[in-house]
């Protein structure tokens, strides 16, 4: 449950723009790769040399995988060492980041030149190429500061992306954060939610739009989250806004129907005596 500044999961933002800028780099450096190693096979092909057709493949995917692997590492190095203000902290930056290049340098050569030996041997044949760190540490250094400088401007498009859900939820009050199907975040004001059902090892959010997002939780948990801001426990498998009640209907046994908006039914069980005698302080409209 989250309102005010607080709207959301602390970080949640963050990590989702990572990962889409992880995706988004992963896809760059793999098109940019085959179209080296297409480039480097079409020129060697027409100069006549004679060359393993699959060393050019090799040799530019075996980078890309450890610098697509590398971006975690400059995501991490970011956060212990963020650009300062003042000078001091520049210092600080520089000082951090900077023996982090050769970390960078020696993970990305070390790890291709062992990858291309492996894939040479797999395939009967010997890699013969020669390590230079000296030649691909400049490069490793370009790539280090261009991976790092796209983490930051991710970082601050999260920052601006937090602050405008904040804003938001101190316009709309407290909000739910419901995970639809674990792959869709929905952000729901608690007054749009009309009451909650328990399906298995899922809860069904009923909201005032008429949608019916599922999320993998209990009802027990959700239940802990929203009976602050004032919803009952009317059925094992039930929860509901009294806000969106609308009226009641004996069911006979002690147990009612409740009517709630966007046509909602809820369950009312002679079990949570406490739920009816709250809904009938509320002033409601029963109708037996």
């Amino acid at each position: 449950m989250t309102s005010g500044a607080e709207f959301g999961t602390v970080g949640w933002r963050r990590r989702h723009v990572f990962l889409m800028l992880w995706c988004a780099l992963s896809v760059f450096y793999l098109i940019n790769t085959t179209i080296n190693a297409i480039s480097q096979t079409t020129e060697l092909t027409r100069a006549r040399v004679h060359f393993d057709p699959i060393r050019p493949y090799v040799c530019e995917y075996s980078s890309a995988v450890f610098t697509i692997a590398l971006v975690p590492f400059v995501a991490w190095m970011l956060k212990l060492a963020r650009p300062g203000r003042a000078f001091r902290g520049w210092l600080r930056f520089l000082a951090a980041h900077a023996p982090a290049t050769g970390v960078y340098c020696l993970v990305h050569v070390g790890g291709f030149w062992g990858l291309r030996k492996l894939v040479f041997l797999a395939f009967g044949g010997h890699f013969a190429g020669k390590l230079d760190l000296a030649y691909e540490y400049p490069k490793d250094l370009r790539g280090y500061a261009f991976v790092l400088a796209l983490t930051w401007a991710a970082g601050q498009f999260a920052q601006m992306w937090e602050r405008a859900d904040a804003a938001k939820a101190r316009r709309f009050g407290p909000v739910l954060d419901i995970r639809d199907g674990g792959s869709r975040l929905i952000r729901a004001p608690v007054t749009d939610i009309v009451a909650t059902r328990s399906a298995g090892n899922y809860v069904e959010f009923h909201l005032a739009d008429g949608r019916k997002p599922l999320m993998r939780a209990t009802l027990a948990g959700v239940e802990e989250q929203l009976k602050p801001h004032g919803f009952l426990r009317t059925h094992r498998s039930w929860l509901v806004n009294p806000l969106r009640v609308r009226g009641m209907t004996a069911a006979g046994s002690g147990d009612w129907t409740i009517e709630l908006d966007s046509g909602v039914e809820a369950l009312l069980s002679r079990r949570f005596p406490q739920a009816l005698s709250a809904l009938r302080r509320s002033e409601l409209l029963v109708q037996v």
